[in-house]
């Protein structure tokens, strides 16, 4: 697991570093993503905080942009409260309009392709998410937008003792940040 987890560490380091070698080209977005986890086997009360919720999101094309967002989840439960999920999703935003150039910021419709890797340090399982995400790109200033999504998918929880099993993937995005 650890060999796992190590390997996706350096793969999204190394795809962020030959991202952010190619800022000054295009217009690109960084954001923060709040979020709340509450998963249907937790008991009343207890839910998953994102401490570190970044969202990096570079251009590709006039249209389709590639979005790296980091999970680094604290468990509070009733019981113990503690560092719960570790891990990162990547999806590839398809705007409906094409923007006029790369430096230009993209706004209005999309919809998205995503997966995400997580490891549940508290509950000892991997999960594996899969999802299309349709939304919305607001732009409040020149620089400053407001994006609204919703994720729909399924995620494959892969356990320690050898359970797994599927289960439904609900997520309600609002992300605010800066085009650089």
């Amino acid at each position: 697991m650890r060999k796992q987890i190590i390997l996706l560490c350096i793969i999204i380091l190394t795809c962020s570093f030959q991202l952010f070698a190619q800022l000054g080209k295009t217009k690109n977005f960084i954001g923060l993503n709040p979020s709340i986890t509450v998963e249907p086997y937790y008991q009343k009360g207890e839910l998953d905080l994102n401490i570190v919720p970044i969202v990096f999101q570079k251009t590709l094309t006039k249209r389709i942009y590639i979005k790296i967002a980091s999970i680094v989840n604290y468990g509070i439960r009733n019981s113990n409260n503690t560092i719960s999920h570790i891990g990162g999703q990547l999806s590839f935003p398809i705007f409906f309009l094409k923007k006029e150039d790369l430096k230009t910021p993209s706004q209005g419709f999309f919809v998205a392709i995503g997966g995400g890797f997580s490891r549940n340090i508290m509950e000892k399982h991997n999960n594996y998410g899969l999802w299309l995400e349709p939304g919305y790109n607001l732009m409040i200033s020149e620089n400053w937008s407001i994006s609204f999504g919703v994720q729909l998918g399924a995620t494959h929880f892969n356990y320690d003792n050898g359970d797994k099993k599927w289960g439904n993937h609900f997520g309600i995005k609002i992300i605010i940040g800066r085009w650089i």
